[in-house]
């Protein structure tokens, strides 16, 4: 496709990542900064449902959107996903996003954004089962991405029924809606995505993946998302267990040494997945057996540590290569990467921080290093992923 002949509007419309990463962009900068005001109470909003439904189903999912509308088909050696297909999708994600945005003033109008992502799940789940029954290449990655995701529709559900006001107690809802939205959707998701893709960028080509891998991991982070509230002391067991299974897989993979950001960023990602899910062990051994609350510091070693690192390798990567642009990341670039780690190290110091009564300004640093990591990344590369800008 020669995008130069294309106006700035038809290129970012031409393909799916353009307008999926855009609006996670945005969503990510807007969301937390209005999270700031909600969590000191300026608002009558639930902190904890507006923090998890934004992150989760607006920011997140956005970007595993606009990237799977265009691997999913690679993937399984089908033709690209017609165009009126996904930008139906970005449409209703964007209309969530909306919704969402005006709910601290007006509240039914979460419900409307939670009812237009199940609709933007259930329009891509239809797609991709789609392609997955005309697949005729291995497709064991490809059914695990559509069980991610309808896991992902069962807990915008959840988000859903718990966010109905009612006269009983639905702090279980909360737990299993933001747990299946977390640990079966997005690592998970992410997981399987990360060890099809970095491997195949390494060019590690002696690698055997662990046949049960996929399996194994999924069985662990289903059992973790129960026993969260059941059985809590029993819970660094199980994270204790998946991270020895993600680094034994590491191991075998033996990636190269590399001095490339656009890698080393990616493997420090999946490192970033068995460090932090050992790291969590530990903490949920320390609130288990002594009492110390981490403010959801497990949680976040994950979501920052793992998947904001692998989101910013992959989204730099997609935007550089679908644009025609060099594959190479000059130095403001690799400033980029290093302070995506800055944001882990931020949060890692709030929960501290917190648990010692210091809760400002220790919060409002670390969400504050967030927005600047995404308010980086676009003025860095907004032209590029938006309009097919040369660098």
């Amino acid at each position: 496709m020669q995008f130069q002949t294309l106006s700035k509007r038809d290129y970012f419309f031409s393909q799916p990542h353009q307008p999926f990463f855009t609006l996670g962009i945005f969503n990510a900068i807007v969301f937390m900064a209005l999270f700031v005001p909600i969590y000191h109470g300026v608002f009558g909003y639930e902190p904890k449902l507006f923090h998890a439904f934004s992150m989760i189903f607006l920011v997140f999912t956005n970007f595993f959107f606009g990237f799977l509308y265009t691997t999913f088909p690679r993937f399984s050696g089908t033709a690209p996903i017609e165009p009126r297909r996904y930008l139906m999708v970005f449409l209703f994600m964007a209309l969530a996003s909306i919704s969402f945005l005006v709910s601290p003033l007006f509240y039914p109008a979460l419900y409307a954004a939670m009812v237009l992502v199940a609709i933007a799940f259930a329009m891509t789940l239809r797609t991709f089962y789609e392609i997955y029954k005309r697949c005729t290449l291995p497709k064991r990655d490809q059914y695990w991405i559509i069980v991610a995701l309808g896991i992902g529709a069962m807990s915008d559900l959840f988000f859903l029924f718990y966010s109905i006001p009612c006269g009983c107690d639905k702090h279980i809802v909360y737990e299993v809606a933001r747990n299946f939205g977390i640990y079966l959707y997005l690592i998970f998701l992410a997981f399987v995505v990360a060890f099809r893709m970095v491997p195949f960028f390494s060019h590690v080509m002696s690698w055997q993946k662990n046949e049960k891998l996929h399996i194994l991991f999924f069985a662990l982070m289903l059992l973790h998302s129960f026993i969260d509230t059941s059985f809590p002391k029993v819970l660094f067991v199980v994270d204790l267990a998946a991270a020895l299974l993600i680094a034994r897989e590491i191991k075998a993979i033996n990636f190269p040494k590399t001095s490339e950001p656009l890698l080393w960023v990616l493997h420090l990602a999946l490192y970033w997945l068995a460090l932090a899910l050992f790291l969590s062990s530990a903490v949920e051994f320390f609130e288990s057996f002594f009492g110390w609350y981490s403010f959801a510091l497990p949680l976040h070693l994950l979501v920052l540590g793992f998947l904001t690192t692998i989101l910013i390798g992959f989204g730099t990567r997609v935007t550089l290569g679908h644009s025609g642009n060099m594959l190479r990341v000059d130095k403001a670039g690799v400033l980029i990467f290093y302070f995506t780690q800055i944001v882990v190290l931020g949060r890692i110091i709030f929960s501290f921080a917190a648990s010692f009564g210091k809760v400002t300004p220790a919060f409002d640093i670390s969400a504050t290093l967030w927005i600047l990591l995404f308010v980086a990344w676009i003025g860095k590369y907004g032209g590029v992923l938006m309009f097919g800008k040369r660098l």
